[in-house]
């Protein structure tokens, strides 16, 4: 990866929203996976491994930094699915199946569709909210003509 695209890459992390770096990890972790799965085909172990191991750090941190006071049951049942997704990573690194890894590929592109149209349903009522307070909300200027004030 060039100097430039990591520094760009790095920034959008570090700044981005929290439902953005929550799609930003699934995304990665997706990549890593698939990437994982061609260099295995293509006979490079190293890397293979190298893949798999990032694709299941950002699973396990996702399993990590659930908030079970937040989330509820929301929390335990993905708590409960990201465990299974380590253990056939893990189980794929035992055996070197690739079906494995394609599993949790799949369940993870399924998660992210839901986390994309949450966060978009989230940011449009914000949206909504906010223009309707901009809205109801006269401007400083409005607000002293109406009361008789000099601007």
């Amino acid at each position: 990866m060039s100097y430039g695209l990591k520094r760009y890459k790095t920034s959008q992390a570090n700044t981005a929203s929290r439902e953005d770096l929550l799609i930003l990890l699934y995304e990665g972790a997706i990549r890593f996976l698939e990437r994982s799965i061609v260099e295995k085909e293509s006979k490079h172990l190293s890397e293979h491994k190298m893949y798999l191991r990032r694709g299941l750090a950002i699973v396990s941190e996702l399993q990590a930094t659930l908030d079970f006071q937040k989330g509820g049951d929301l929390a335990i049942q993905l708590f409960e699915l990201y465990g299974y997704m380590i253990d056939r990573l893990t189980e794929a690194n035992i055996r070197q199946d690739m079906e494995q890894i394609r599993i949790v590929i799949k369940n993870l592109n399924t998660l992210l569709e839901g986390w994309r149209v949450a966060v978009k349903q989230v940011q449009g009522q914000a949206a909504i909210t906010a223009a309707a307070a901009a809205a109801a909300a006269p401007a400083e200027g409005t607000a002293r003509r109406l009361v008789g004030g000099a601007y």
